[in-house]
């Protein structure tokens, strides 16, 4: 199977570029509506290293978690200082 597409002159490949370009600047739009707005959200503007909102916010978890264990392991040892 062939197809040939051929055009008459320059107005006519101007008139198809524009229609081809509204097209897929038709479908951006339509996928930049219908994507969730945490896609967009994700990264950290402040970082030049692009750092993201997610990465910071788990390592300030196990920063809070390894200070529980931190503690707790504190408790423990007063424990078994306390054991005859």
């Amino acid at each position: 199977m062939k197809v040939d597409v051929s055009f008459e002159n320059g107005f006519e490949k101007a008139f198809v570029a524009g229609i081809v370009l509204v097209a897929m600047a038709a479908m951006f739009l339509v996928g930049y509506l219908i994507s969730p707005g945490a896609a967009y959200a994700e990264w950290d503007s402040s970082s030049g290293f692009g750092d993201s909102y997610y990465l910071k916010e788990i390592s300030d978890n196990i920063e809070d978690v390894s200070d529980e264990l931190s503690g707790i392991s504190g408790t423990l040892s007063d424990i078994e200082r306390a054991l005859p």
